[in-house]
């Protein structure tokens, strides 16, 4: 353990602050998930818990961002869960289009089984957007007293989470508060003076 360090990476605030909302869906509610969503991000997981929810479900759209287009796997998950078509939509971009999407979102939901740190509920703090997340491996360290956690495995857990976010105004403002508050942690500045740090005491020079 005495040769272990760690250094949290950072996020660009400026970037993911910038509040420019995106023009295609900014009348609309939207829930955001973010990146690849292979098996551990428990993507199949996220759709099974909105659809059992009589508030998201053809209600408010689900976006995935990033992670290419959905596969005809996928594409008949979302036709057997019930969504009308519209409601789950995919979408690519670079992180411009990412911070407006933010900006605007509901909130962002991170319900992977694991994760080794987990970039996208930071990013989404920065850009003042509620983050609800598993409570499982890197995520509580990253995340702190910022998000709303529930149990990757229940899908019940999952659902009232997201459910606790869209109708509480008040917890909503109370995450997005303490999100602007742990981000201050996160800089890539720090991410580089810590990692300097720790070459100049394994090399001996400064």
């Amino acid at each position: 353990e005495s040769k272990i360090s760690v250094v949290h990476l950072g996020v660009d605030q400026e970037l993911f602050g910038t509040n420019n909302i995106n023009s295609q869906f900014k009348d609309q509610s939207y829930i955001l998930f973010v990146g690849s969503r292979d098996g551990y991000k428990n993507f199949i997981g996220f759709l099974k818990a909105c659809a059992a929810s009589k508030v998201i479900k053809n209600q408010i759209i689900i976006i995935a961002f990033g992670g290419g287009q959905f596969s005809q796997y996928e594409e008949s998950i979302i036709a057997s869960l019930g969504f009308l078509d519209g409601y789950v939509v995919q979408m690519n971009g670079n992180d411009e289009i990412l911070a407006s999407l933010y900006a605007s979102a509901i909130c962002l939901v991170f319900p992977s089984l694991y994760e080794g740190f987990g970039l996208p509920p930071l990013e989404a703090m920065a850009a003042k957007c509620p983050v609800v997340c598993s409570n499982t491996s890197s995520m509580p360290e990253v995340i702190n007293d910022a998000g709303i956690y529930f149990n990757p495995n229940s899908l019940e857990e999952m659902r009232s989470a997201i459910e606790s976010i869209i109708t509480d105004e008040e917890l909503r403002d109370n995450i997005i508060t303490l999100g602007l508050q742990n981000i201050k942690n996160f800089s890539w500045q720090k991410c580089a003076d810590e990692t300097l740090d720790i070459y100049q005491k394994v090399t001996g020079k400064t």
